[in-house]
């Protein structure tokens, strides 16, 4: 009987060793972050310096992009403005932008500039072949605000 509990409790034990060892080797794994899209956008008001054309001197700057924020590459990224332009890109890598420095400002994948500066707004999605974290892959932006007296 004393035998038979000593080979229980060493197959106890070695059933935990192993089980233990298989958590500990695969806990990076398991802490790593999925891809991850994130939009982002905006409207800016540009008011310019005294003396240029009025069409250069005022106006405003309509922006979407999307962002990489997770640890592994997302494959046919889609940006979608609603009811607007749509653009795609074969991979987006982690930490990389779909927006791009050409030396002296960042070109957005969408992006309007009209004009002077009155109330408007900008909407989109994006999503990719991968599953992911759907609660920040939509945005709306807007440059007015409601003031009730």
């Amino acid at each position: 009987m004393r035998a038979s509990l000593k080979r229980a409790g060493a197959a106890v034990l070695a059933t935990v060793g192993i089980a233990a060892g298989s958590l500990a080797g695969t806990a990076p794994a398991q802490s790593a972050v999925p891809g991850d899209l994130q939009i982002l956008g905006g409207i800016e008001c540009h008011f310019g310096q005294w003396g240029q054309p009025w069409n250069q001197a005022w106006y405003m700057y309509r922006w979407m992009t999307v962002r990489n924020i997770g640890d592994t590459t997302m494959h046919d990224v889609i940006l979608n403005e609603i009811n607007g332009a749509s653009v795609r890109v074969k991979e987006l890598k982690p930490g990389e932008s779909m927006s791009k420095w050409n030396g002296n400002r960042w070109v957005r994948p969408i992006e309007t500039r009209w004009f002077g500066c009155f109330p408007s707004s900008i909407s989109g999605f994006t999503f990719s072949n991968e599953a992911e974290n759907l609660t920040n892959n939509f945005g709306y932006w807007q440059n007015f605000r409601r003031i009730d007296n």
